[in-house]
């Protein structure tokens, strides 16, 4: 069972880094849409999936519960909970 687990992990990894080729990634506490500002956490102050939706546009791509923004010179990867809840931004210049 475990080694199941471990390979879907693994595996969901690697799709994501296939989108996003690796350097050096940064976790930040929120990120800027327009005006709006989104935050993670994964608690009640973080920002839920429709409201990121409504402030930030549809995401250039999505992998299970990872969206991928790109935001000029900067690739930001979105983690929500299972709740649906903001959870972690990663920001990687391109």
């Amino acid at each position: 069972m475990f080694h199941t687990f471990r390979f879907a992990a693994v595996a969901a990894a690697g799709a994501l880094l296939t989108l996003v080729p690796m350097q050096a990634m940064a976790s930040d506490p929120s990120m800027r849409c327009g005006t709006h500002l989104i935050y993670a956490g994964g608690g009640k102050g973080s920002s839920r999936m429709y409201e990121i939706l409504k402030k930030c546009g549809e995401p250039e791509a999505k992998n299970g519960n990872n969206w991928i923004y790109t935001q000029g010179n900067m690739i930001r990867i979105l983690t929500f909970n299972f709740e649906g809840r903001l959870r972690l931004i990663e920001s990687e210049r391109k």
